[in-house]
C-alpha cells in the first residue's frame, strides 16, 4: 500500500515550505468556484475509506496534478485512481482522468460565485462523464458552497465493450467557518441517487458530517467524516477522506 504513505510524505514536508497563497479547499466533497492562478501547480493526494463493519472495507486512491491555464480556467489531470478492497486484500488501477473547471463569478465580489465543471474518466472497465454546476458565497470569515452534480458511467469486462451503463444525479451542500488563517471547520452533506439508465430510479443515499482544513503557505490538508443518514445497507456507513496538497 505505498500510495497511502504520499499523503503522509506531504505532510512531512510542511516546516520547510515557503509563505504564499494558501488552497480555497474548505470541504471534502464541494468544490470551490475559484481556480488556480496562472501558471500555478498543485499536486494533490487524495484517501477515501467506505466502511461498513462485516460488509465493506475499501479505499479508493488518488493523484492529481491542477494548473491554472487562464484567469478563470483550470485543467486537472488524475494521474491514476486505484482502488483497495482490505478484505480481499487486492488492490488495483481503477481510471485515469481530465478535469476543466471554468469559473464564472466570484464568490466575494459578486452576487454569488459560479463554475462549470467537466470531467472524463476511462479505465479497463469504466468510462465516466460528469458535468458539474459549483455554486458558493463567501461573507466574512463563512463560506456557503453547493454542487450540482450529473453524471453517466459505462461499464463492461474490458474497454470498448462496455454496454452497461448508469445515470447518477447528486449534489453536495458545504458551510464552512474560518477560525483563523489557517483553520477552517465545516458541515457538508452529500445527496445522490441513481437513474439507472434514466428509467428505473434507485432510493437516495444520503451523508452527513464534518470537516476541518488545515492550510499554510503552498500546504494544505483536509479531513472528512460523512455518516449514512439513510438505510442502504449495501453501501458504506462511514465515509472519511483526507486530501492533501502542495502548490508549486
Amino acid at each position: 500500500m505505498k500510495h497511502l504513505c504520499l499523503p503522509f510524505l506531504a505532510l512531512a514536508l510542511l516546516p520547510f515550505l515557503a509563505s504564499a497563497s494558501a488552497s480555497e479547499r474548505r470541504f471534502g466533497y464541494t468544490y470551490p468556484t475559484l481556480t488556480a492562478p496562472v501558471g500555478e501547480i498543485e499536486l494533490e493526494n487524495w484517501i477515501t475509506s467506505k466502511t461498513r463493519p462485516n460488509v465493506l472495507r475499501t479505499f479508493d486512491i488518488r493523484h492529481e496534478l491542477e494548473f491554472g491555464l487562464t484567469k478563470r480556467t483550470q485543467l486537472g489531470v488524475y494521474l491514476a485512481n486505484w482502488e483497495h478492497d482490505a478484505r480481499a486484500h487486492e488492490s488495483h488501477y481503477a481510471q485515469s482522468a481530465i478535469e476543466v473547471i471554468h469559473n464564472l463569478s466570484h464568490p466575494a465580489t459578486d452576487p454569488i460565485g459560479s463554475a462549470l465543471y467537466g470531467e472524463l474518466a476511462m479505465g479497463e472497465r469504466h468510462t465516466t462523464l460528469e458535468g458539474k454546476l459549483l455554486l458558493e458565497k463567501r461573507v466574512g470569515k463563512w463560506v456557503v458552497g453547493w454542487n450540482g452534480i450529473l453524471e453517466s458511467e459505462w461499464s463492461g469486462e474490458r474497454f470498448g465493450a462496455m454496454q452497461e451503463a448508469t445515470v447518477e444525479l447528486g449534489q453536495t451542500v458545504g458551510l464552512a467557518y474560518d477560525l483563523s488563517d489557517h483553520f477552517s471547520l465545516a458541515a457538508e452533506l452529500v445527496h445522490t441517487w441513481s437513474l439507472g439508465n434514466w428509467r428505473t430510479p434507485a432510493d437516495a443515499e444520503v451523508y452527513a458530517g464534518p470537516s476541518l482544513t488545515f492550510r499554510k503557505g503552498r500546504f494544505f490538508v483536509g479531513a472528512t467524516a460523512l455518516f449514512q443518514t439513510t438505510d442502504k445497507r449495501e453501501q458504506a456507513a462511514v465515509q472519511l477522506r483526507t486530501i492533501v496538497g502542495v502548490e508549486f
